[in-house]
């Protein structure tokens, strides 16, 4: 069963104290009045950004999921950290244009200012990266607000990078520097962290943890909730990379499906799904939800940070 904490999920837009935390070295000490960004690399014009510099530039608005890639140790366990967030900022894409990019830059690299111990081994920078042509998307922001507020620093303030449609891994906080590069970065973060690998005709094939799988959970009714109604509105919340195109839902552990009434996206939040519910019978209900987006993908029941949520909810009639 799926023991995400779904009271908070309630809200369309997530509260910022609703909204989860991860970090591989602790928040670090900011001083946003002296903050700088630096864009460098295969640029053809270097820039340093304070957030007044930052402040003059167009801004954007974007609402979009955000969802942890889960323990890049155990990446086959469903963590289900995710809220909806509208974030505002300035777009990468009107940065290069600024500064230019040269014709070799396939990568942006991105840096935080956290660094230290983790896994056993020092890190001088919490790095990532992102292919150009996912960077160059007119939605993937340097954030600088975060719900109509200032970004926090717990959150990643002041300044961080944000990629709608990638896991939260590659959206780095406490963003210090951005360079375009020819090749991958070289971050453990990158190479040995957060690439998920299998094996396939006897050889490992490695795939970068960027994209978000089609993903989704039930918010009510919520796991372990007793249930005294006639009808029950199941409901909850599914996204991915690609739109929803469907969301099924079953009552009896996955032997059989039904559709959910499906909401519809804006920009790339998260979207809501329905199903009224009549249960036959008390008793205990293995209910199960699965998104399907609309490239096909469909969430697995196999070990993976997208398997399908499971919840049980206890049928009482009678019981208030």
């Amino acid at each position: 069963m799926d023991y995400t904490l779904t009271g908070k999920l309630t809200d369309f837009i997530t509260p910022a104290p609703f909204v989860f935390q991860a970090d591989h070295f602790g928040v670090p000490r900011v001083d946003a009045e002296s903050w700088t960004v630096t864009i460098d690399g295969l640029v053809r014009r270097k820039l340093e950004l304070s957030l007044q510099d930052l402040a003059s530039l167009p801004q954007r608005e974007v609402t979009a999921f955000h969802e942890c890639a889960g323990n890049p140790i155990h990446p086959d366990i469903p963590q289900r950290r995710v809220a909806n967030i509208k974030w505002a900022g300035v777009p990468i894409a009107a940065i290069l244009d600024l500064t230019g990019a040269h014709e070799d830059a396939q990568y942006l690299i991105s840096r935080g200012v956290d660094h230290g111990m983790w896994q056993h081994a020092r890190h001088p920078a919490y790095e990532k990266d992102l292919p150009i042509s996912k960077a160059c998307d007119p939605s993937v922001l340097l954030a600088v607000a975060m719900n109509n507020m200032p970004l926090p620093v717990e959150h990643g303030g002041p300044v961080r990078l944000v990629v709608p449609g990638y896991y939260g891994t590659n959206s780095t906080k406490w963003l210090r520097s951005v360079s375009l590069s020819a090749s991958r970065s070289t971050s453990a973060f990158t190479t040995t962290y957060y690439t998920d690998r299998e094996t396939v005709a006897n050889s490992t094939r490695e795939t970068p943890v960027w994209e978000a799988a089609p993903n989704s959970v039930i918010v009510a009714p919520a796991n372990g909730q007793p249930v005294h109604d006639a009808l029950v509105d199941i409901w909850g919340w599914c996204w991915g990379e690609y739109p929803i195109s469907r969301l099924d839902i079953s009552t009896d552990g996955g032997h059989s499906w039904t559709a959910a009434e499906l909401g519809p996206r804006q920009d790339s939040s998260w979207q809501r799904f329905t199903l009224p519910w009549r249960p036959p019978t008390a008793g205990e209900y293995c209910v199960v939800s699965r998104a399907t987006d609309e490239q096909g993908r469909t969430q697995p029941d196999t070990p993976r940070r997208n398997r399908m949520y499971k919840s049980i909810i206890h049928v009482q009639f009678g019981h208030p």
